[in-house]
């Protein structure tokens, strides 16, 4: 697909531009993960690699399982949570690497591209917070420590989100009616844009939570945290 017919009614030199831009940010995408892969001083398991590569697959198989709102938004089946699972064992390094290359996988899903703070507001940073997962898990109980990081991570997605529709606002890529509130008229960018973005993403997170929740309480949760500790308990090197 060409990438020019993705920045709407951009001039030539401005598609041009942003055509270079999301480029070089692919490229610095690949750098990071080689440098990931090859940095000697912290060992990556090629086994943690496989199964980073697994949970997003599996992220990204359920994403496109769907239900569309007819305006643009959609409510997953509980597409993070494969993610989630993944950045709660391994932390906020590698969390960051696989929200990054699943934000990538979600732009080549459905792409659209205006500028490069839209470009990250959209499919980076949102996807890349997933990284937060674990983070309460040495200061909570089990079950409130993934609650919380499931609505931290879900907060963090949609600041991003509601940023990135101030953007669209401000071009005049507005939906002239949402659903369960009607008319946007008078409307100001934040107002629209949390409205807008707040319709699917209160179910997805409600989704990922409880679907979370399950997992935790019916011992799940634990089965599949031990299967992805085994890979990163031999990320240790042996000491003589």
């Amino acid at each position: 697909m060409n990438l020019l017919l993705l920045f709407g009614d951009l001039s030539p030199e401005e598609s041009l531009i942003n055509t270079i831009s999301i480029v070089a940010i692919a490229l610095l995408a690949v750098v990071a993960l080689i440098i990931c892969v090859s940095n000697k001083n912290k060992s990556t398991n090629t086994n943690a690699i496989a199964y980073g590569g697994l949970c997003i697959a599996a992220s990204f198989v359920l994403s496109f399982i769907k239900l569309g709102l007819g305006y643009g938004g959609s409510i997953t089946l509980a597409s993070m949570v494969p993610l989630f699972i993944y950045c709660y064992v391994f932390g906020i390094g590698k969390g960051l690497l696989v929200g990054i290359i699943y934000g990538l996988l979600q732009f080549v899903q459905g792409p659209y591209f205006l500028s490069v703070p839209q470009f990250l507001l959209d499919y980076i940073l949102p996807f890349a917070s997933i990284a937060v997962a674990g983070v309460f898990k040495k200061v909570l109980p089990k079950m409130p420590g993934i609650v919380a990081g499931a609505t931290l991570y879900s907060l963090l997605r949609l600041a991003f989100h509601v940023a990135g529709g101030i953007i669209f606002f401000n071009l005049g890529w507005v939906v002239e009616s949402l659903p369960l509130f009607g008319d946007t008229a008078g409307m100001g960018g934040f107002v629209y844009s949390l409205l807008y973005n707040g319709i699917y993403m209160v179910p997805e997170s409600l989704l990922l939570i409880g679907v979370l929740f399950y997992l935790a309480k019916s011992n799940q949760f634990n089965t599949l945290e031990r299967f992805l500790l085994k890979a990163k308990d031999s990320e240790e090197p042996a000491h003589n």
